[in-house]
């Protein structure tokens, strides 16, 4: 399949080198890099196979016991109301929600555009040094025939999830356990906790002065 790939890519690029309306003709510095695209076409599907590294899990597993648990000295339902509208302000869309047993699924919370594509051309440089490529190979796109890997972290994210759950400590103490799914990268990860814990401390304080 990569062959097939690879050949459609070249003649394509071949077919550029005919004469130019212009009468000019293309030079072949104009021609793509056929290792790079094969190197490319590689890295891309290893993560679509599995994109993760295998020292991302101990990592996370630290991140979620030091920043996944927060107990609040308040009410359950306050907690829970506040927690609602903090999700909304975060732009992470609930799917389900159940007030009974204090359990939340919702998407993940937007990132500021700058810092998500910073976390994501980090997570890729790891992930292609790991698998043994230079790390530079992600960084940009050189022609109209080249692998845009950047591409595959929309597929991703897609797949990312947050789930929170809320317990009764006491009549006025509830804690709240916060879990992501499919996020692979640890960076990603510990900036999620890092928007998601202000807010809902927040929205507690606001909504403080409507009690």
């Amino acid at each position: 399949m990569k062959r097939i790939v690879l050949a459609c890519l070249f003649a394509a690029a071949l077919a550029g080198c005919a004469p130019s309306p212009a009468g000019g003709v293309m030079g072949m510095s104009n021609m793509p890099d056929m290792d790079r695209m094969q190197q490319k076409q590689d890295l891309m599907q290893k993560m679509m196979g599995d994109p993760q590294v295998p020292a991302w899990y101990g990592q996370r597993e630290k991140i979620t016991l030091a920043m996944g648990d927060r107990v609040f000295d308040k009410e359950f339902d306050r907690v829970f109301d506040s927690l609602t509208i903090a999700l909304g302000t975060l732009e992470a869309n609930v799917n389900n929600m159940e007030r009974t047993s204090g359990y939340i699924t919702a998407a993940v919370p937007r990132l500021d555009p700058v810092r998500a594509e910073q976390l994501r051309k980090q997570a890729m440089r790891e992930f292609a040094k790991h698998h043994g490529y230079d790390p530079k190979i992600v960084d940009e796109k050189k022609g109209a025939y080249d692998i845009d890997l950047d591409s595959m972290s929309g597929f991703q994210r897609m797949n990312q999830a947050m789930t929170i759950s809320l317990v009764r400590q006491s009549p006025t103490q509830t804690k709240v356990k916060i879990r992501f799914a499919n996020v692979n990268y640890p960076a990603e990860l510990t900036e999620y906790y890092k928007v998601v814990w202000p807010a809902i401390d927040k929205q507690i304080f606001l909504d403080k002065n409507v009690d």
